[in-house]
């Protein structure tokens, strides 16, 4: 079975003649679907296309949840066909909801971004599965 580099690369190993850490491409894949949907374009010095449009809007007030779950379904399904070879048949479910949040000045609403991507590994026909949620303005994992 195929063994991918885990990120982030710790390069010690390397220098001491040992195996970098590995992991599933199962295992890869999430990573890459995590650091596409947390990195805003531009982000990456690498390649400035590469991230999420959506972090644009991040503090948009005046943007409905639907219009922003259609903004992130969007930029996700563009981001994922082009920086996500190794899945087909992609399907990315949004869910934007305001949730109450306990704070030190009491409960405050904000909004959460729950993301469920969904589909089949290119290789094997294996079905794929990958879901987060976070918060926005600013971003914060619960």
């Amino acid at each position: 079975m195929p063994e991918y580099l885990k990120l982030p690369l710790k390069f010690e190993p390397f220098f001491e003649k040992r195996r970098l850490d590995t992991c599933t491409l199962q295992q890869s894949i999430v990573r890459n679907l995590h650091l596409l949907i947390t990195t805003t374009v531009g982000e990456n010095k690498q390649n400035a296309a590469y991230g999420s449009a959506f972090w644009d809007h991040d503090y948009d007030i005046h943007l409905s949840n639907d219009a922003r779950r259609e903004m992130v379904i969007d930029s996700l399904q563009q981001q994922i066909a082009a920086y996500e070879k190794r899945l087909v048949a992609v399907v990315v479910e949004v869910n934007v909801r305001q949730t109450p949040v306990n704070e030190s000045g009491g409960v405050r609403l904000r909004r959460r971004i729950e993301i469920v991507i969904q589909g089949s590994l290119a290789r094997s026909n294996e079905p794929f599965r990958f879901a987060t949620g976070f918060f926005i303005g600013p971003m914060a994992f619960d």
